[in-house]
């Protein structure tokens, strides 16, 4: 997995930030979005949020077709803080 930087690929051709939701095993519903960093990050790029009623992730490092895998990979990916 990659750092992410300046990408046109995550802009959908509506051109809106791409984002999906899945059910994890459990059965807690999540919605991942792309986001970029915060502000007061000195760091520049994109982000995948991954939020739920319990719990927010963000993974820095993920595949530039992230909203293409599995649930299950996706749900894996969100480990990987």
């Amino acid at each position: 997995m990659s750092e992410r930087s300046d990408r046109a690929d995550i802009i959908s051709p509506s051109g809106e930030m791409r984002s999906r939701t899945y059910v994890d095993d459990d059965g807690q519903a999540w919605t991942v979005s792309e986001q970029p960093f915060s502000p007061y990050d000195r760091r520049q790029g994109l982000s995948l949020i991954f939020t739920s009623d319990l719990a927010v992730r963000r993974v820095r490092n993920y595949p530039p077709t992230w909203y293409e895998l599995p649930d299950r990979a996706l749900a894996a990916l969100s480990w990987n803080v």
